[in-house]
């Protein structure tokens, strides 16, 4: 019982990637409800939070370990991605976290 107590381990860099890349090959990833409404205040396209996900050229993914967090109950941590959008101009930070699915958590676009 004490077990479902216990945080889960956080994931190394190396084991977060290569789950977010397995993810979204599978197409197996949620835009949560949240997300959705902050991609639409914030003027944040799919293709951009997707597309540093992904790590295309240019994107310059990043991890943020000090904005991880967890959350008693979670089945996972919550992670947070950085990379830059299309025009290189604005970076975007992607909360993310994992259940069955990949689940985009939030999007926030950071004033540079």
């Amino acid at each position: 019982m004490s077990q479902k107590q216990d945080k889960p381990v956080k994931k190394s860099d190396k084991e977060l990637w290569a789950l977010i890349d397995e993810k979204l090959s599978e197409r197996d990833y949620i835009f949560l409800p949240h997300a959705k409404k902050r991609q639409k205040d914030r003027g944040i396209n799919d293709l951009d939070v997707l597309d540093i996900l992904e790590n295309k050229p240019g994107r310059k993914r990043q991890r943020n370990k000090q904005k991880d967090s967890y959350i008693a109950g979670h089945l996972d941590w919550s992670y947070c991605i950085e990379g830059l959008d299309l025009d290189a101009e604005n970076q975007i930070r992607i909360i993310i976290s994992f259940e069955v699915s990949l689940l985009i958590v939030t999007v926030i676009r950071l004033d540079n």
